[in-house]
């Protein structure tokens, strides 16, 4: 039997789970449905059905194979679709399954209780992408060849994106983070989790960063003229870090625009900072004395935290956002928002905490000691046009 390419698999050792999920699954209008009960035979189904599957519905506790080593086969095998964990276990040990799902690489949709609640199920699968088909990844690996790449950067194809960094008691902007956003000529956008690792690999990170930083130092010049005084951080890959030469050529571009360093926050993601440590170490303190403000991005999810904070001249970090959202129901990512927000506070350092979406995790946030808020709570990244329109509705004329 052959599937769409938009086969479910449901892997359960207990048939009347099974079955129900099976039957909240054809009531939600998914009929391609497939079953197992343990890993051992929902690897065999996956064998034969690799191309089709999109989604895997999987228990964690089974007999002969639970769904912790299921996990680490499929990722052996390139499993490229979703995964829900359902679980009858404690939050903490569905947690720690995902979080281990995560370092496989795989794409976790989220973690379900038994028994499955169809409007959380409903919810699951309506963030589920669509699967891309073998005409679009064609598309995409063409998009992603160096000699396209090149040819987009020099004909100015990626465009700076902004989402507004807010002070949470006020409601007022107090900055904004720069994001790098590839459209295509049918509306559509290449992911970055696509495009930079690309840029990456082939060798032209330093040239996104420096076209991003121009069109930032543009924007912001604009927005001086309309009395925004938005203060701006542009992300730096480790690459562009490594070039000893960077910090003059950035210079320039902010000089010619009439800004000064101070205008600046220069974002770099802490997991990567062990790499060429001490070439780093000389591009990343030089910017801090010239005046950029250096802000440590996804704090937490590297394992050099704390020495990062103490060698380097940081005067800023950002919670990664995976906390924030854990927080609506782990103790353990609770505790660490509020050590990050007094350590922060201890230091004398600004602490963002980004990736929040309801009031909630805002409240929480509020009531730990923080300040500053990036998230889809107030606005999802926008183009130029609308971030200046979201800022001066928000900001006395």
């Amino acid at each position: 039997m052959r599937f769409a390419p938009n086969a479910i698999l449901v892997v359960d050792d207990d048939e009347f789970q099974r079955d129900l999920i099976g039957l909240q699954l054809s009531n939600l209008g998914c009929h391609a449905i497939l079953m197992a009960a343990n890993g051992a035979e929902a690897l065999k189904q996956f064998d034969l059905h690799k191309a089709s599957l999109r989604l895997i519905i999987s228990d964690l506790s089974m007999p002969d194979m639970d769904g912790l080593v299921m996990m680490r086969h499929l990722a052996q095998r390139d499993f490229g679709g979703a995964i829900v964990l359902l679980s009858s276990m404690q939050d903490e040990i569905l947690s720690s399954a995902g979080g281990l799902a995560n370092a496989h690489g795989l794409n976790i949709l989220g973690c379900l209780s038994k028994p499955c609640n169809p409007e959380k199920l409903r919810s699951l699968l309506g963030s589920l992408s669509v699967q891309p088909n073998l005409t679009v990844q064609s598309s995409l690996s063409q998009a992603l060849a160096p000699e396209r790449l090149a040819a987009a950067l020099a004909c100015g194809e990626f465009v700076a994106w902004y989402q507004p960094k807010v002070d949470l008691h006020s409601g007022k902007p107090v900055g904004a983070e720069a994001l790098a956003r590839w459209p295509q000529a049918d509306g559509s956008l290449i992911s970055p989790a696509s495009f930079v690792p690309a840029l990456e690999a082939a060798g032209l990170a330093d040239e996104l960063f420096f076209v991003m930083a121009t069109q930032v130092a543009g924007a912001m010049a604009h927005w001086r003229s309309k009395n925004i005084p938005i203060k701006t951080a542009i992300n730096l890959s480790m690459d562009s870090a490594l070039n000893l030469t960077m910090p003059e050529r950035l210079g320039r571009i902010v000089s010619a625009a009439g800004l000064a360093p101070t205008d600046f926050v220069i974002e770099v993601t802490e997991s990567r900072l062990m790499v060429e440590r001490s070439l780093a170490m000389e591009s990343l303190t030089r910017l801090s004395l010239m005046g950029y403000t250096l802000s440590i991005d996804d704090f937490g999810t590297g394992y050099s935290s704390l020495v990062q904070l103490i060698d380097l001249p940081f005067k800023e970090l950002k919670i990664d956002g995976s906390f924030v959202q854990r927080s609506d129901t782990e103790r353990k990512a609770q505790a660490i928002l509020r050590i990050a927000i007094m350590l922060g506070q201890e230091l004398g350092i600004n602490v963002i905490a980004e990736g929040v979406e309801t009031v909630e995790q805002l409240e929480f946030i509020r009531a730990s000691g923080g300040h500053t808020v990036q998230g889809y709570y107030y606005s999802r990244p926008l183009p130029l046009p609308s971030c200046t329109e979201w800022f001066k509705d928000r900001l006395p004329a």
